[in-house]
């Protein structure tokens, strides 16, 4: 994220908005209402975060009028303020794809303790330890870390500064540090949400074959120690996968949600946004899971999720109707 810093007025001009507080302060990032502190701007633009709101430490927000009752900070007026929120990502991203970068690094780590194949590209400030081995056509972007000991299979992609911890494991042509599913509509196109955050994978992780982990719109998307996944699964922006937790095959778990430790999710599994799973949650294969699973036990089904041995009676009292 983009260290430079921005006037409250700047960004009321850059964004069309109505400026209520201070314009001389001065905000060097964008982070969620939870996080914010007195250098950091947010927004708000869904009512579950009416609370959030009102205990944010921000410097300022970005605001629809239905919202200025419950902001103690300053604030910025706005008619979308997702569709501002999108515009301000922009701003603070530097244009990461302005230029493609010639100059590759990878001959500087050819050292006796860690082992590059032919093809790689390297970018800067990147950090590899002792052990570590990077197979053939690999891509390690700018201000990237490796643990020791890990190994990257063959077409490997680690994009800018994401954390790869010790120990782990990544198949043949995983992407790492994409971006997300994030746009905000407006009246009539989809204005992109730059995502300005990372990826961190824990200790003794491993990635099946042809994975994507996206990087956070904002913060970090964590998979903790010992997380362990299958070929093609996909986990998008902001989410955390708990210690321990197996997740098979071709399953896809949407924005923001939180696994727990020690969960074993079968393959081609749907799992939506903004939800949380407790911890030792068994989840089988082809489920799709539309709420929270509150407490641990074995979960199936389709369009509806139920304690496995409900799921059983259900499917039992369905086939008898079918029969009939």
């Amino acid at each position: 994220m983009s260290k430079k810093s921005y006037k409250l007025s700047e960004i009321s001009d850059f964004l069309g908005g109505q400026l209520s507080g201070d314009g001389s302060k001065t905000v060097t990032e964008i982070k969620t209402l939870k996080d914010a502190d007195k250098s950091s701007i947010s927004f708000i633009y869904n009512k579950k975060f009416k609370k959030d709101l009102e205990e944010t430490n921000a410097s300022a927000v970005l605001i629809s009028q239905e919202y200025i009752e419950y902001c103690q900070a300053d604030y910025i007026l706005v008619a979308n303020p997702h569709e501002s929120y999108a515009k301000l990502t922009q701003l603070f991203s530097e244009n990461l794809r302005k230029k493609i970068s010639n100059r590759n690094y990878a001959d500087s780590y050819s050292k006796n303790d860690i082992e590059i194949g032919k093809n790689v590209f390297i970018g800067r400030n990147v950090v590899i330890e002792k052990g570590a081995k990077i197979n053939s056509g690999a891509f390690i972007g700018d201000n990237v870390f490796i643990g020791e000991d890990t190994y990257l299979h063959p077409n490997v992609c680690l994009y800018h500064s994401i954390k790869i911890g010790k120990k782990n494991i990544i198949h043949a042509n995983s992407v790492i540090g994409s971006d997300g599913l994030g746009f905000a509509k407006t009246s009539d196109n989809w204005e992109k949400v730059e995502h300005l955050g990372t990826v961190e994978l824990k200790d003794f992780v491993e990635v099946g074959a042809s994975c994507t982990i996206d990087r956070a719109s904002l913060g970090s998307t964590i998979l903790n120690s010992g997380v362990k996944l299958d070929n093609q699964v996909h986990i998008a922006h902001n989410c955390n996968i708990g210690k321990n937790t197996i997740i098979g095959a071709k399953t896809a778990i949407a924005g923001s949600t939180i696994i727990g430790e020690d969960c074993l999710i079968g393959g081609g599994c749907g799992i939506v946004d903004n939800i949380k799973i407790e911890n030792g949650v068994r989840i089988n294969p082809m489920s799709y899971i539309t709420s929270s699973i509150k407490k641990s036990g074995i979960y199936s089904g389709g369009s509806v999720v139920l304690e496995h041995s409900k799921w059983l009676k259900h499917i039992t009292i369905q086939k008898k109707e079918f029969d009939d």
